[in-house]
């Protein structure tokens, strides 16, 4: 009877363990991310962004200072949805005996594609979370597409670089297997960013859509393309570089011809090429994330 009585003592005394264990050893929940922002181009074909967002940089692509060839237009055939539920920026070579090119041709000769930049300046800024885009970029030599973010002016800078740019993702059109992820401040610009690069493998980036993101958060920057991490960069690995990038950014989408990025070659048998993008979204990231509306 001892026996029994002790077997019982030592089994309800391991149940009250266990039970103690499950009560403590609780799932943690993860709160899910909080949408910001989005941009679905979903609208009829030939329909422009809409102003409320976005505003267009306009002009001689020399002029940006990368020996760019592109002239920058806010016209449909340069930028419009498709009715497929894409936004489409064309580079269109410019043809220097049609009148409706002439107004740029006469004036700017290094000019050979008319194309379009928008920019969120002045309209949204951003300031942490996670950015993404899922994006085709467009073959050939010399074209330049880039989804990117430049910092806005502040007490501590006055431009670019001191304010800081972050490339989400840049293609060089020579190298249709690869993308670019890139960090710009004091002293790491231009030639000298803190860069990454994905490799697609066996299938060329410009042959479908892929996802391009970053998650940034305070003092740190991560780049990833359809979920795998490209690249990370930190405060305190980028030192004694200056981290400037804990401030407002607003974000940029273009594509360029030409320009010092793809080595100054530029294929000028292209007729068009296309940059489409399907949607752009901004999220909290591990609940950082802040949408700063200008208007």
């Amino acid at each position: 009877m001892k026996k029994v009585l002790r077997l019982a003592l030592v089994l309800a005394l391991f149940g009250l363990i266990g039970s103690t264990f499950n009560s403590t050893a609780q799932a943690v929940t993860v709160p899910a991310e909080k949408t910001l922002w989005t941009q679905h181009f979903s609208s009829k074909a030939g329909t422009k962004v809409d102003p409320k967002f976005w505003s267009y940089d306009l002009g001689n692509g020399m002029g940006w200072g990368n020996l760019e060839q592109q002239y920058y237009t806010n016209k449909t055939a340069n930028i419009a949805m498709d009715g497929r539920g894409r936004l489409v920026i064309n580079a269109i070579k410019l043809n220097p005996e049609d009148p409706k090119d002439q107004y740029i041709t006469n004036w700017c000769i290094d000019c050979k594609y008319s194309s379009a930049k928008i920019v969120t300046r002045g309209k949204l800024g951003f300031k942490y979370g996670s950015i993404s885009a899922r994006i085709q970029t467009p073959a050939g030599t010399g074209m330049w597409p880039a989804f990117w973010m430049l910092g806005v002016p502040r007490s501590t800078c006055d431009g670019w670089p001191s304010c800081g740019e972050i490339d989400i993702i840049e293609a060089r059109g020579s190298q249709p297997y690869h993308s670019v992820a890139s960090l710009h401040g004091p002293d790491y610009s231009g030639g000298n960013a803190l860069s990454d690069y994905y490799f697609s493998g066996n299938t060329p980036l410009t042959a479908g859509f892929h996802i391009y993101r970053v998650d940034w958060l305070q003092n740190s920057i991560k780049f990833y393309v359809d979920g795998n991490l490209v690249g990370s960069h930190t405060k305190s690995s980028i030192a004694p570089n200056s981290w400037v990038f804990n401030a407002e950014f607003y974000l940029i989408l273009n594509l360029a011809t030409g320009g010092n990025f793809d080595g100054g070659a530029l294929d000028e048998t292209i007729q068009q090429a296309s940059l489409k993008v399907d949607w752009i979204k901004y999220t909290t990231h591990k609940g950082k994330g802040t949408l700063i509306r200008h208007n």
